[in-house]
Order: C-alpha cells, then sequence, then structure tokens
C-alpha cells in the first residue's frame, strides 16, 4: 500500500460475489486478502436494510474473531464510498488478528438490540449459505 491508497476492510454485502461488492469496483477498489479480526468482535443481523447486512461492533469481552476481506481503494474515492453508507452503518478502525488496523464497517450499538446475533459463525458467508 502507498500513501495514494486506503485499506478498508469488509464483513458483508461488500465481500466480493456479494450484491455491494460493485460499490467497490467502482471506486477502483483491488481486493487484497482474505483475514480475521482480533478476538473482541460480534455480529449481527440488519434485516431491515436492502439487501440485508451485518452490523459489527467491538467488545472487548468476547473471544469471537470475524471474517473481513481487506480492498485497497484509491483514497481520493474514498469519500465517495463515505456517502454511500447509511445509519446505523458507519466507518471506524477496526483492528485485525495481526494487530494492525484497516477502517472498516462498525455499527451502532442502539440498533442492535433487537437483531439476531450471528457472532458464533463467524462469518457472514457461513450465515448466508444456511
Amino acid at each position: 500500500m502507498n500513501e495514494n491508497e486506503i485499506l478498508v476492510g469488509v464483513c458483508g454485502a461488500h465481500m466480493s460475489d456479494l450484491p455491494l461488492n460493485w460499490q467497490l469496483a467502482d471506486l477502483n477498489a483491488n481486493f487484497v486478502r482474505k483475514t480475521k479480526t482480533k478476538k473482541g468482535y460480534r455480529l449481527f443481523v440488519l434485516e431491515n436494510k436492502d439487501p440485508i447486512r451485518p452490523g459489527m461492533i467491538y467488545d472487548s469481552s468476547c473471544d469471537f474473531q470475524i471474517e473481513v476481506e481487506i480492498w485497497s481503494m484509491p483514497i481520493e474515492n474514498f469519500g465517495r464510498f463515505m456517502k454511500q453508507i447509511q445509519s446505523p452503518l458507519g466507518i471506524g478502525t477496526v483492528y485485525l488478528e495481526d494487530e494492525s488496523s484497516v477502517y472498516g464497517f462498525l455499527c451502532e450499538s442502539d440498533y442492535l438490540k433487537e437483531a439476531k446475533e450471528i457472532s458464533g459463525l463467524l462469518s457472514w458467508r457461513t450465515f448466508l449459505s444456511q
């Protein structure tokens, strides 16, 4: 990665071959690698979104590691990417299993009070395959 790129971690509908991946492709993002978060992330289903997607939060009291894809995006396109993100999702710092960090999707926790938790599946793809 160089100073003209930004690393973005995605854990749901923006992953390869999923419904919102086109948003990354349209902004000239390139797949870098598949990895996991560090321990402490939880995953929930946001069923009121179309397409449905996950909401991820950090909770230091849990041991789950969630599958993520890392994408490299030209930094000048990051603002256009951000404009497509709607509440309760936002972009924050996501820590990876190797202790590095990327910008990634996080969810406002208040919206998850009634949401189905799928953290134990460790992956949005596993949830979709059920």
